[in-house]
């Protein structure tokens, strides 16, 4: 029997994530990579429509999940979530603020809310798994999820800024 309460720990996710990218939304708006430097990369209003994007399709999928009966697609998108946070927080927040000596977009978030978030979460989750294989199965699939939901947003949000 699950100890998770999956509906809350997803609304809490969805909080969490939605702050982070609040952060980042504003933090790209002041924020400018140095001369030469990763040029290529969206920013400014890209930038935001890409976050705005990636977080209502977040809030999407949430909604969608808490209204299933099963516990199955509210452990996966748990599980999708909280690996995202991880890999998220390290690449770009805080491998990015080491790297630029200084505050980079959403670090603050990354650090003071992903990072505990995972540490709290994530042990309860892996006790929710019947194997570790199941287990580190969902984690690969959650990044393999969270880094198509990055490039599609960044995609589009490209894509939208051209029109």
């Amino acid at each position: 029997m699950s100890t998770l309460h999956y509906n809350k720990q997803l609304f809490i996710a969805g909080l969490i994530f939605t702050l982070h990218n609040t952060e980042e939304v504003f933090g790209f708006r002041q924020f400018r990579y140095p001369e030469g430097i990763l040029n290529h990369i969206p920013h400014g209003k890209e930038m935001t429509t890409a976050i705005v994007l990636i977080t209502l399709i977040a809030w999407i999928a949430i909604i969608w999940t808490t209204v299933q009966t099963k516990a199955g697609p509210k452990k996966f998108l748990l599980t999708t979530l909280v690996t995202a946070f991880l890999f998220n927080a390290f690449i770009p927040h805080i491998l990015g603020a080491i790297y630029f000596g200084g505050y980079f977009p959403a670090v603050v978030t990354a650090v003071a809310l992903y990072l505990p978030y995972v540490y709290c979460i994530l042990p309860k989750l892996y006790d929710e798994f019947e194997t570790r294989k199941a287990f580190f199965r969902t984690v690969a699939q959650g990044i393999s999820l969270a880094l198509f939901l990055v490039f599609l947003t960044q995609t589009a949000g490209y894509l939208i800024c051209k029109i």
